[in-house]
């Protein structure tokens, strides 16, 4: 799995991991009760899922912004806001230890809800939107690299002396002796098309040959 396409799957990860959550508050909209187990089961999933991308998608942002060239600010900028999400949804949580106090009771006294909510409904949004970006730097600064490396190879080969090419990679030698391999066939004195590697191979064609006039000859052409 290379790079970019990490970014992609922790991106539709993160766009995924709602689904649970959307679920509930579209029945919840519709008034149509729940079972308590699937609800639970539901939430289970949601919370588990949000904590594998928020820490995911941390990881692999501070290591694109560490690796990546192209867009470095701008990544850096989508790393901090991530991180400042995830950190804000374990917040409470810590400070309820503290006080020993529930998250529910820290967040009511502090008049919180409705922020904390804000930040636990967008953060997979931001995660997903950074893994999205980095994704294409990734892939913006492997193309940049292969035109580097094309240009390299030109470079060198102008600066030659005249009359010495440059060597060429073994898939273009390949492809350059292919057409010469074709001049060097023989064809098909008759005129049917075909093409032998060897004059025999012609002469022993020429015998079954539908083009081939009655009473001609097969033998070598002088």
């Amino acid at each position: 799995m290379t790079s970019r396409s990490a970014g992609l799957r922790i991106a539709l990860a993160a766009i995924l991991v709602q689904a649970p959550r959307l679920v509930l508050v579209v029945l919840g909209a519709d008034r149509l009760p729940v079972p308590a187990p699937v609800e639970g089961a539901l939430l289970v999933v949601a919370g588990v899922g949000t904590a594998l991308v928020l820490t995911g998608g941390n990881l692999y942002l501070a290591h694109t912004v560490a690796q990546v060239k192209r867009w470095r600010r701008a990544l850096a900028a989508a790393w901090v806001l991530v991180l400042a999400a995830s950190g804000g949804l374990v917040l409470p949580l810590i400070v309820a230890g503290i006080s020993a106090r529930s998250v529910p009771q820290v967040l009511g006294a502090g008049r919180l809800e409705w922020s904390w909510a804000l930040l636990a409904a967008i953060a997979h949004e931001l995660t997903a939107a950074g893994c999205v970006l980095a994704s294409a730097a990734w892939a913006s600064q492997a193309g940049a690299a292969a035109a580097g490396a094309a240009a390299a190879v030109l470079t060198a080969a102008a600066a030659l002396p005249a009359g010495r090419e440059a060597p060429l990679p073994p898939g273009a030698a390949a492809a350059a002796a292919q057409p010469q391999a074709a001049a060097d066939r023989i064809a098909c004195r008759a005129g049917c098309g075909r093409s032998f590697v060897s004059r025999q191979g012609e002469i022993a064609h020429l015998r079954h040959c539908p083009h081939r006039r009655p009473g001609a000859g097969t033998g070598s052409a002088n």
